[in-house]
C-alpha cells in the first residue's frame, strides 16, 4: 500500500501546465452498487472503523432518514419553505436545525433531478430505472465474466428501463405523470431491453439529457460491474406528460454490431474498463435560451464536450482522456459548475473495495478553448486523519476514492473557492479552490463506517453525496448511517431559518418558481 501522504502534499495541484492564470483566478430505481466483493490485504483493519473524525467544519444535526438514503439529492422551494428530495422521500427542510418528513414514500427512482418548468407553471421531478448489476460477489470475483447468470437477470429484468416523470408542485402529494423507456417502446412492458439509465440531467427546459442504453445492442462494456454500455440520449419534455426520443449519440464501437470499431479501442479486451457514459449532457444554459455546450462524463473514454444547439444531431467538440488505467470510472462526474472560471473538474470514482485497482486521480481542466481541454493539476489522494487506526484509506475497508461533488442546481450562487465532495470510506471531504491550479485540503467530516464486516455493501459507501444551499451556507451530507447537517466556516455564518430563494446556481433556473 502507498505510504501515507503528508497534508501538505496531498491536493497540492499536480503539474501546472499553464504558464497564465485561468479566468478569473487571482496568485472546486435501482442504485449502481459495483463491486461489493471484499479484498482484503496485508494492513487491512479487521473490523469497521466505529469513529468519527470532524476537522475544519461542524457538526449541527443527525437524522436516520431512512434505508434508501444517500446519493443523489435536490430542492425545491415554495416561498420560505424548502424541501429536499432523496431516497424517495422528501423532508421539509425551512428549519434546518429541525428536518420533518413530509412524505416517505412519494416517488419511485433513484438519480434524483428537480427543476422548475416556468412554462406550465410545475415542478417537474425525474427519476431513473434499470435493470440490477452484474456486480462482483463470493464465487464470481469478476462478475458477469465469472456468473453469466448475472447477464441473464439483466436480460430478464422485469420492470422500467427509463425514467420517470412527475409533478411534484406539492411535495406532499407528488403525482407520477408520465414513463419514458429509453428503448423508445411501450414503458409499461414488463421486459424492456436495454439498460435503462443511469445519471441524468433536468433544468426545467424542453430537454432532459440521460446517460442510458437504449437496446440490447449496447453490449460491448468491458466493465464487469454492467452488462450494457450506455451511451447519450436527449429526450423532449415540452410536454412532460407525452415525452418525445431526439437523439442518441454514442462512441463506434459500443454497440454489439460495430466490432471493427471496438477493437480499435485501447480498453479492448481488457475486461476491466468502464466503456460507458456516466452521466448524461450537463448543459449549464438551456439550448432554448441559446446554451451550445454541454459536458459529459464518459467513462475511460474521458470527459467529452458536444455542441447541441441542433439537439437532434449532437456534435462532439473535444474530449480529453486520463491515462490508460484499466479498472474503476476514470469520469464518474463532470462538474461543470466552475465554468464561469474557465475550469471543469473531472472526479473519478472507485469501484472495487479495498482499492484492488489502479488510483485514479481527479483532474482540473482548463476549459476556456473547448476545442482544447487541457490539465493544469491532480487531486493527489486524501490524506487519512492522524487520529485514525490506519496510515492510507486503502486500510480501512470499504471503497476509497472520490465520489460526488455538490450538485450544480442549488439556491444561491456557488462559492467563490470552497468546494467538497463525498469520497466514500473517507467520507466528506473539503477544500480551498481559491486557486484551481494549487487546490488546498481544508478540512473533513468522516462519519463512523455503519454496518456489519459480513456485510460489506453495508460500509462501502461511508459518504455517498452533498448538497450544499449556498445562499444559507448549509451542507447536507448523505451518508450511509443518515443525513448530517454541516457548516464550513469558509461559507460563512449557518443560516438555519427559513429563508425564499432569491437566486439560483444557474441563470434562469428555476425562474418564476415564486410566482415572479
Amino acid at each position: 500500500m502507498p505510504k501515507k501522504p503528508q497534508r501538505r502534499d496531498v491536493l497540492c495541484g499536480g503539474t501546472a501546465l499553464l504558464a497564465g492564470g485561468l479566468l478569473g483566478i487571482g496568485a472546486g430505481s435501482r442504485r449502481a452498487l459495483a463491486n461489493n466483493h471484499p479484498h482484503p490485504h496485508e494492513g487491512s483493519l479487521d473490523y469497521i472503523d466505529p469513529k468519527t473524525y470532524v476537522a475544519g467544519c461542524e457538526v449541527h444535526n443527525h437524522f436516520k432518514g431512512g434505508p434508501r438514503i444517500g446519493g443523489k439529492s435536490q430542492m425545491m422551494a415554495i416561498g420560505k419553505r424548502r424541501y429536499l428530495f432523496t431516497g424517495g422521500q422528501v423532508w421539509d427542510v425551512s428549519e434546518a436545525a429541525s428536518p420533518v418528513l413530509i412524505n416517505g414514500k412519494a416517488f419511485v427512482g433513484r438519480q434524483v433531478q428537480l427543476a422548475f418548468n416556468k412554462k406550465i407553471g410545475k415542478w417537474i421531478l425525474m427519476t431513473g430505472a434499470a435493470p440490477p448489476p452484474t456486480s462482483s460477489k463470493p464465487g464470481a470475483p469478476n462478475g458477469k465474466y465469472d456468473d453469466p447468470g448475472l447477464i441473464d437477470s439483466v436480460l430478464n429484468y422485469r420492470g422500467l428501463r427509463g425514467v420517470r416523470i412527475y409533478d411534484a408542485t406539492d411535495p406532499a402529494n407528488v403525482t407520477l405523470l408520465s414513463m419514458w423507456s429509453c428503448d423508445q417502446g411501450d414503458p409499461t412492458r414488463a421486459v424492456q431491453t436495454g439498460g435503462g439509465t443511469h445519471r441524468n440531467y433536468y433544468d426545467g427546459g424542453r430537454y432532459a439529457y440521460l446517460d442510458a442504453s437504449p437496446d440490447n445492442s449496447f453490449t460491448h462494456m468491458e466493465s464487469p460491474v454492467r452488462y450494457y454500455t450506455n451511451c447519450l440520449q436527449i429526450i423532449d419534455l415540452e410536454d412532460p406528460a407525452k415525452p418525445k426520443f431526439v437523439s442518441n449519440w454514442w462512441f463506434p464501437g459500443q454497440r454489439a454490431d460495430e466490432k471493427a470499431a471496438y477493437r480499435q479501442w485501447r480498453e479492448y479486451g481488457d475486461r476491466s474498463s468502464f466503456t460507458a457514459a456516466h452521466g448524461g449532457f450537463y448543459v449549464p444554459r438551456r439550448v432554448e435560451d441559446g446554451g451550445k455546450y454541454c459536458y459529459c462524463s464518459y467513462g475511460s473514454f474521458g470527459m467529452t464536450v458536444h455542441d447541441v444547439s441542433d439537439p437532434k444531431n449532437p456534435r462532439l467538440v473535444s474530449r480529453w482522456r486520463p491515462p490508460y488505467l484499466p479498472g474503476a470510472i476514470p469520469f464518474h462526474t463532470a462538474d461543470v459548475s466552475w465554468l464561469d472560471r474557465g475550469i471543469v473538474i473531472g472526479t473519478a470514482e472507485t469501484l472495487n473495495p479495498d482499492c484492488n485497482e489502479p488510483f485514479h486521480d481527479n483532474y482540473v481542466l482548463d476549459m476556456r478553448d473547448v476545442a482544447n481541454p487541457k490539465p493544469i493539476a491532480a487531486f493527489g489522494r486524501w490524506a487519512t486523519p492522524d487520529a485514525a487506526p490506519y496510515d492510507d484509506f486503502c486500510n480501512k475497508r470499504g471503497r476509497f476514492g472520490t465520489h460526488n461533488p455538490p450538485h450544480l442546481k442549488a439556491p444561491g450562487r456557488r462559492h467563490k473557492s470552497f468546494i467538497g465532495y463525498a469520497a466514500f470510506n473517507a467520507g466528506f471531504q473539503f477544500m480551498d479552490f481559491s486557486d484551481p491550479a494549487n487546490p488546498k485540503m481544508d478540512g473533513h467530516f468522516i462519519p463512523a463506517s455503519g454496518g456489519t464486516m459480513d456485510n460489506p455493501a453495508s460500509f462501502n459507501r461511508v459518504g455517498d453525496g452533498l448538497f450544499v444551499e449556498w445562499d444559507r451556507r448549509l451542507i447536507w451530507a448523505f451518508a450511509s448511517t443518515g443525513i448530517y447537517l454541516l457548516s464550513h466556516p469558509s461559507l460563512g455564518k449557518p443560516d438555519f431559518a427559513p429563508r425564499a430563494v432569491s437566486e439560483w446556481s444557474l441563470p434562469g433556473l428555476n425562474a418564476g418558481h415564486d410566482g415572479g
